[in-house]
């Protein structure tokens, strides 16, 4: 039996994890379980050799007796991957693990680092589980994450749901049918404006066989949406403050959309958030500076990033609006009808104060994966930049 466990951890650690580092990391890039943080040691080969890594396993589920009263248990191990590989370098202190499945098995731990994440081994009956994780989505990041005790079954928006332990009910929508048996869970942010910084997730399936460890892979994507607004040609004097309509009160983490990713923003009333002043020190998408003010012909450029939730389900598009009061005093209120924003993307938008008008009907153009510039209908400025 023991020989028999060890050749099967020896298994999974050669072809989930010491092959992909070998390879240069799926999609190009180390797992988070092997990366660290901030270039750190690896996580879990920070032991010497793999056969080590092996007895650490070995040996903690040689001492975990059986917790479901004899019933035939396997076991549960986390392997975490960032969707976006430039999240890789992101230094996280909250991940929270959510497990439900077979028979009403509901299982949650909480961690402070990757290291005591990484050496998670987590006892189930033998079965089918629905896990997920969240990162650095607790309070003390700004975020409020509320679960309800059911397990729901949701289509391309939509919810029916059983209570746990009952038998899981499927139910078709269109083509599409997506069960889940975690709890109903959702987040949302305690200061919509605030922009805290980013957090993330990930859903994914697991089964659990007797006597053998799975390793449940997770792409962690990202919650908030990222906006950032710059305008040129700003005369002296004048100030420009920013915010967006029609924003989601929360995210539904457990639910799919159609086209079957988790995350979707709820649909059941909307907010306005403020971005603030635009100022001369303008940021791009990954939040650094972009550099002291530009001066364009007889003006400046001023701009603003801020995280916040993606637009509202149910709605096509969102509202940019612009209040400048000009040098001589005068407010004056411009609005953009812009595309819907996304969770886990950028968007940037850079307009011309000269060109403002009261109502602005602004087009998308793909700047790369996870940006997308918004313009003027009928001139895309830059679209290769």
């Amino acid at each position: 039996m023991k020989t028999t466990m060890i050749k099967k951890i020896a298994y999974i650690l050669k072809s989930v994890i010491l092959t992909p580092l070998l390879l240069g990391g799926a999609g190009g890039g180390l797992p988070l379980l092997l990366r660290g943080v901030g270039g750190g040691l690896p996580l879990l080969l920070g032991v010497v050799g793999s056969g080590l890594l092996v007895s650490c396993y070995h040996d903690q589920h040689e001492l975990q007796p059986n917790q479901y009263d004899g019933k035939p248990v396997g076991y549960l191990t986390p392997l975490l991957l960032w969707e976006d590989q430039s999240d890789a370098n992101s230094a996280i202190d909250d991940i929270r693990f959510t497990v439900s499945g077979t028979g009403g098995t509901t299982v949650a731990n909480r961690f402070n680092n990757t290291e005591a994440a990484a050496d998670w081994l987590q006892q189930l009956p033998v079965g089918d589980y629905d896990v997920l994780v969240t990162v650095d989505m607790d309070e003390a990041h700004g975020y409020v994450l509320e679960n309800a005790a059911t397990r729901g079954t949701t289509h391309a928006g939509t919810l029916s749901t059983t209570r746990a332990g009952d038998a899981t009910v499927t139910t078709r929508a269109g083509d599409a049918t997506v069960t889940t048996a975690l709890p109903d869970t959702r987040v949302s942010l305690a200061e919509p404006s605030s922009s805290p910084r980013q957090s993330w997730y990930a859903v994914t399936h697991a089964t659990v066989r007797e006597d053998e460890i799975t390793v449940a892979e997770f792409h962690l994507q990202r919650l908030l949406s990222e906006l950032t607004v710059i305008v040129s040609n700003v005369p002296t004097g004048a100030a420009i403050t920013a915010s967006v309509e029609r924003v989601a009160r929360d995210v539904l983490l457990t639910h799919r959309d159609g086209l079957g990713r988790y995350g979707v923003p709820a649909s059941d009333g909307f907010l306005t958030v403020t971005l603030g002043a635009l100022t001369a020190a303008a940021t791009v998408p990954d939040g650094s500076p972009s550099g002291p003010a530009t001066t364009v012909l007889d003006g400046f450029a001023v701009g603003a990033t801020r995280t916040l939730m993606p637009t509202a389900g149910g709605q096509p598009r969102c509202y940019l609006s612009l209040t400048v009061t000009t040098p001589e005093g005068t407010p004056l209120t411009y609005m953009a009808d812009a595309p819907r924003m996304e969770c886990g993307k950028a968007y940037v938008v850079e307009l011309d104060y000269t060109k403002l008008r009261p109502y602005m009907l602004l087009e998308a153009f793909t700047i790369n994966e996870w940006t997308e510039g918004w313009t003027i209908s009928g001139e895309i400025i830059n679209p290769d930049k």
